[in-house]
């Protein structure tokens, strides 16, 4: 089965996660291009979780490859570490140890961006978290800790999950218990033009293709 990407966006329903899985060649920043726009024509707010500068890269691999990135620079941003300020940023993650103070964070950071965006559903992006997963994957019970307190957390239920992950720096824990957390999986291909569906809800959809 082929697939635009409004199509599959708008199959999509509130509380479901898709995780994107992408190589250091590829361009996963098609897609998060396109759903932005997307959520822009639905009305639907957007909020960037930007882990160590990935939100930045992606832009400017956009700009690198022609494309216009004005839509992208108001966008709500919450920062985990990094240097690179862009978008709105309207609260910060300190990356520690211990979860519950990033848990706590979040928390503050959720709760102004629903405020602003004065909305009760929303597109939640994460970028970048595979980096910070990386420094403590090793450890089975971290990596566990990690997904009970903040992945499966209440905060983010009920909303549309984005994660975008780079596969070179997943272990094999870690790769699995995103395709466990999620109801969507996709691979890009090369170009980053294609996006295959390696898990879906909908038996059709499997090994289908989304193309932009």
């Amino acid at each position: 089965m082929k697939l635009k990407l409004r199509e599959f966006l708008n199959d999509i329903r509130e509380g479901e996660r898709i995780f994107i899985e992408y190589e250091s060649t590829t361009h996963p920043e098609l897609f998060l291009d396109g759903l932005v726009k997307w959520s822009n024509e639905e009305g639907i707010p957007i909020l960037i979780i930007d882990m160590l500068d990935i939100f930045h890269l992606f832009v400017q691999q956009l700009r690198f490859l022609g494309y216009k990135t004005h839509h992208l620079e108001n966008l709500c941003v919450i920062k985990g570490g990094g240097r690179v300020e862009f978008g709105k940023v309207i609260g910060r993650v300190r990356i520690m140890e211990e979860f519950y103070v990033q848990l706590k964070e979040y928390t503050d950071a959720v709760r102004l961006f629903f405020e602003k965006a004065k909305s009760d559903k929303a597109v939640i992006v994460f970028l970048g978290t595979e980096k910070f997963l990386y420094s403590f994957q090793e450890s089975s019970y971290r990596v566990e800790e990690y997904f009970e307190k903040i992945v499966r957390s209440p905060l983010f239920e009920g909303n549309m999950i984005f994660v975008f992950a780079l596969k070179g720096l997943m272990g094999a824990q870690v790769r699995a218990l995103w395709y466990e957390s999620s109801t969507r999986v996709l691979e890009i291909n090369g170009r980053g033009d294609r996006f295959f569906i390696k898990k879906a809800p909908k038996l059709d959809h499997l090994d289908g293709v989304i193309e932009l």
